[in-house]
């Protein structure tokens, strides 16, 4: 084999290993722009409050009904409460302006909170009122009850008699299951402000205009307690027509003026809300 062959020979085996170094490469090359394009860097994520529950107009917003979601920063509005910047207990208190599906975010225009402009207003229901009562701690169950609590108002007043004899006593339950929407100038239900309620000299009712009427009258006849209803009670049916009436005298629970009451030998009259005790003849049935 000549010189010049072998160099020829040379040439091609070099130009060819050129060749298949260059291919590997571009095709190596190609492979890690397409695994580039296919595994973009991650998106960064934030988590905004949410509601946990379907939220009504008028609900007291809870711990429980509030959750941390997970959401693209490059969709969170100014206006939502961003985990890492804002505390989830700001929330905690507020009134619902405006009905909030479940998972819809948390915003400071979809609730209000205490001591802002319009809170008690958004607190009622459409149609209802706000009217309040004097109470103490004896009659409020030594600060036990709290706003978003149902309960029955019980009244009891002293009747003159008519004949100047000793007065008689009665209380009867007139109002049942209202909703305390406030105790003194608290609206939160959170047991750690128990001490606030305790010291509560009115509650807030919420009712219907009628009954607002008739609350400011029964606040003029006597001594006003509240009795808490139970919260496996707060869908339970309307009470018979008797437990309506519902009243008890002196005489039902004291022994001792039932025992004075048949030794004086006096009939009890009863006119409408007046008691007149009348002495029995010698010999009457």
């Amino acid at each position: 084999m000549g010189l010049r062959r072998i160099i020829v020979l040379l040439v091609a085996v070099v130009a060819a290993g050129a060749t298949a170094m260059y291919a590997r490469s571009w095709i190596e090359g190609q492979q890690n722009n397409i695994a580039v394009v296919a595994a973009p860097a991650p998106e960064e994520v934030y988590e905004v409050l949410v509601a946990d529950a379907n939220l009504p107009a008028g609900t007291f917003v809870k711990p429980q009904h509030l959750r941390w979601q997970r959401w693209p920063t490059d969709d969170v509005p100014d206006t939502y409460v961003l985990k890492g910047v804002r505390a989830q207990d700001e929330m905690v208190g507020a009134v619902v302006r405006r009905g909030l599906a479940e998972g819809f975010p948390i915003t400071d225009g979809s609730v209000v909170k205490p001591g802002e402009r319009g809170f008690l207003a958004a607190v009622l229901a459409p149609g209802m009122r706000a009217v309040s009562l004097p109470i103490n701690p004896t009659s409020s169950n030594s600060g036990l009850i709290f706003p978003g609590d149902r309960v029955d108002l019980i009244l009891t007043q002293t009747l003159e008699a008519a004949d100047g004899t000793a007065p008689r006593r009665v209380s009867e339950t007139v109002l049942r299951d209202i909703r305390i929407i406030a105790m003194g100038a608290e609206t939160s239900d959170e047991v750690g402000e128990e001490k606030n309620h305790e010291k509560a000299k009115t509650a807030t009712f919420e009712v219907d205009p009628r009954v607002a009427e008739k609350v400011a009258l029964i606040s003029e006849l006597g001594k006003l307690s509240l009795s808490l209803r139970s919260l496996a009670n707060e869908h339970a049916e309307a009470p018979p027509a008797d437990e309506e009436q519902s009243y008890t005298w002196d005489l039902d629970v004291s022994r001792v003026l039932r025992a004075d009451h048949r030794l004086t030998s006096r009939l009890l009259v009863l006119r409408g809300r007046e008691a007149q005790d009348v002495q029995l003849q010698q010999g009457a049935n």
